[in-house]
C-alpha cells in the first residue's frame, strides 16, 4: 500500500503528466489534421485546374470545327445559326480560361499559361480574319486562310495546353508528395510523442509503485504491439490509397489521350472530307466523291463511338453534370425526329408521332434526353424490317411520372437476350451486320437514372421491340 506522504506528490505528479499527454494529443492531432486538409487542398485544385484545361481544349477544337462549317455552308441562315454557335464556344473558352486562371499556379505553369494566352490571341484575330473573308462572300481566301494559318496555329496553341496539362500533373503529384510525406511526419511524430509517454508513465510507475511493476510492463508490452498493428494498418491505407490514385491518374490519362490523340486528327479528317466534297474549283470525280463521303460517314461513326465511351468515363467516376429544368416533351421529340429523318428516309422507314403538343412537361436534362432518344429511336430505325415503322407515343402512370414509347416493327429480341441490352459494350450476334459499340443503351441507361427516370424495353421473337423510358412529369395532360 502507499501511505498518505506518497500518495499526495503521486497524485500531483500524475495530473501533471495527464495534462502534458493531452497537450501532445491535440497539437499530434492538429498535424494529422493540416496534413489532411493539405493534400485535399492539393486534390481540388487540381481537380479544378484539369477540368478547366479540358474545358478550354474542348471549346478551342469545336470552335474551330464551327469555323470549318461556316466555311462550307452556303445558306446564310444556317451560316448565321453556327456564326452563333462559334461565339458561344468562345465564350465557354474564356470562360474556362478564367477558371483555370483562379486556381493556384506554379510560376512555370503561369509561365506556359501567359504564353497560351498570347497564342489564343492570335488564333483569335486570324479566326477574325476568317470571318471577315465569310462576310465578304470570299469562301475560298477564307479555306486557304484557315488551311495555311489558322489550323497550324491552332495546333500550336493545343501543343502549348498539352504542356500546361502535363506539368499541371507532375506539380500536382509532387505537391500530393510533400503533402503526404508532412502527413507521414505528422503522424511519426504522434507515435513517438506516445512512445515517450508511455516510457515516462512506466518509469513513474516504477519508482512510486513497485509491486505494479509486472503489470505495466505488461501493458506497455500491449501498447507496443497495439503500435505496430497500427502502423502496419497505416502502411496498408498509405498503400490502397496510392493505388487508387494511380488508377484514376491512369483513367485521367487515358481519357486525355484518347481526346487529344483521337478527337484531334479525326476532327482534322472529318474536315478535309468535307472540303473535298464541297471544293468548287477543284470537282471530284464520282469515284473520289464516293470516297470522300466513305471517310466522312466512317469519321463520323468513329467520332460518335469516342464520345460515347467518354460519356461512360464521365458516368463512371461520377463527373457528369446535368441541367435539370422543365421541357417539352413534344418539342424534345419534335427536334430529335427532325435530326433522324435522313437515317429513316435512307432505310425506308416511317416514322408516326403521337405526341401531341401541349402535352405534359417533364423534369429533365434536355440535351441528355435527346442523346438517349436519338440513340433508341436509331436504333428502332437501324434494326426494323425493311419499309418498316417506328411508332412514337406516350402513357401515363400516375400524376408524377409519364412513359414515352417507342415501338418498331423489327424481329424483336429474344427473352434471353433481353436483359443483356443494357450491359456495358453488349452486342447481340443477331445483330452483327449492322454498326454499334454496345455503348450507347448503356450509357441511356445511367442518364435516365441519373435523371430520376426509368428504361426498360418490352420484346419478343418476332413483335418488335418497345422500348420505355419513364420520367418525372410536372403537369399531366390526358385526354
Amino acid at each position: 500500500m502507499i501511505d498518505s506522504k506518497t500518495r499526495i506528490p503521486l497524485i500531483i505528479t500524475f495530473v501533471v503528466v495527464l495534462v502534458f499527454v493531452f497537450g501532445l494529443t491535440a497539437t499530434g492531432a492538429y498535424l494529422l489534421l493540416s496534413g489532411i486538409q493539405k493534400i485535399e487542398e492539393v486534390v481540388t485544385n487540381d481537380t479544378q485546374k484539369g477540368e478547366a484545361i479540358s474545358d478550354m481544349r474542348i471549346a478551342a477544337r469545336y470552335r474551330a470545327l464551327s469555323l470549318s462549317q461556316m466555311l462550307l455552308i452556303e445558306d446564310p441562315f444556317e451560316q448565321a445559326e453556327e456564326y452563333d454557335r462559334f461565339n458561344a464556344l468562345g465564350t465557354e473558352f474564356i470562360i474556362a480560361r478564367d477558371k483555370l486562371e483562379k486556381t493556384i499556379l506554379t510560376e512555370e505553369e503561369r509561365a506556359i499559361f501567359e504564353l497560351h494566352t498570347s497564342s489564343a490571341i492570335q488564333v483569335g484575330i486570324v479566326q477574325k480574319q476568317i470571318i471577315e473573308f465569310i462576310q465578304d462572300e470570299e469562301q475560298t481566301k477564307g479555306i486557304s486562310f484557315h488551311i495555311e494559318k489558322n489550323i497550324p496555329l491552332q495546333r500550336k496553341t493545343d501543343e502549348i495546353l498539352t504542356g500546361l496539362q502535363t506539368l499541371q500533373r507532375q506539380s500536382t503529384s509532387e505537391a500530393i508528395v510533400a503533402a503526404v510525406e508532412g502527413f507521414r511526419g505528422s503522424l511519426y511524430v504522434l507515435l513517438s510523442m506516445a512512445f515517450f509517454i508511455l516510457i515516462a508513465i512506466a518509469i513513474m510507475a516504477r519508482t512510486a509503485v513497485v509491486r505494479t511493476i509486472n503489470s505495466e510492463q505488461a501493458n506497455k508490452m500491449r501498447q507496443l504491439e497495439l503500435e505496430h498493428k497500427v502502423k502496419e494498418r497505416t502502411a496498408e491505407l498509405m498503400f490502397a490509397k496510392e493505388q487508387a490514385e494511380r488508377a484514376n491518374q491512369t483513367k485521367t490519362d487515358f481519357l486525355s489521350k484518347m481526346s487529344h490523340e483521337l478527337r484531334t486528327p479525326l476532327n482534322a479528317i472529318l474536315g478535309f472530307s468535307q472540303i473535298l466534297q464541297f471544293d468548287r474549283d477543284k470537282t471530284l470525280s464520282s469515284e473520289q466523291l464516293s470516297n470522300a463521303v466513305e471517310i466522312e460517314t466512317a469519321g463520323t461513326h468513329l467520332l460518335e463511338l469516342i464520345n460515347e465511351l467518354l460519356d461512360l468515363a464521365r458516368i463512371e467516376s461520377g463527373k457528369i453534370e446535368l441541367d435539370i429544368e422543365p421541357a417539352s416533351i413534344f418539342e424534345i421529340v419534335r427536334e430529335t425526329l427532325k435530326m433522324l429523318e435522313p437515317l429513316a428516309e435512307k432505310q425506308n422507314i416511317t416514322i408516326i408521332n403521337s405526341i401531341k403538343e401541349g402535352s405534359s412537361k417533364i423534369q429533365v436534362d434536355k440535351l441528355r434526353l435527346k442523346q438517349v432518344l436519338l440513340n433508341i429511336v436509331a436504333n428502332a430505325i437501324k434494326y426494323n424490317s425493311a419499309n418498316g415503322s417506328v411508332y412514337i407515343d406516350v402513357s401515363y402512370s400516375d400524376a408524377n411520372f409519364i412513359k414515352l414509347l417507342v415501338k418498331d416493327t423489327g424481329r424483336g429480341i429474344s427473352e434471353e437476350n433481353k436483359e443483356r441490352v443494357f450491359n456495358n459494350y453488349e452486342r447481340l450476334s443477331s445483330h452483327g451486320g449492322i454498326e454499334g459499340s454496345g455503348i450507347g443503351l448503356s450509357v441511356s441507361r445511367h442518364l435516365i437514372e441519373l435523371m430520376g427516370g426509368k428504361i426498360g424495353v418490352e420484346t419478343s421473337i418476332g413483335d418488335g421491340c418497345t422500348f420505355w423510358i419513364e420520367l418525372p412529369c410536372i403537369a399531366v395532360q390526358i385526354e
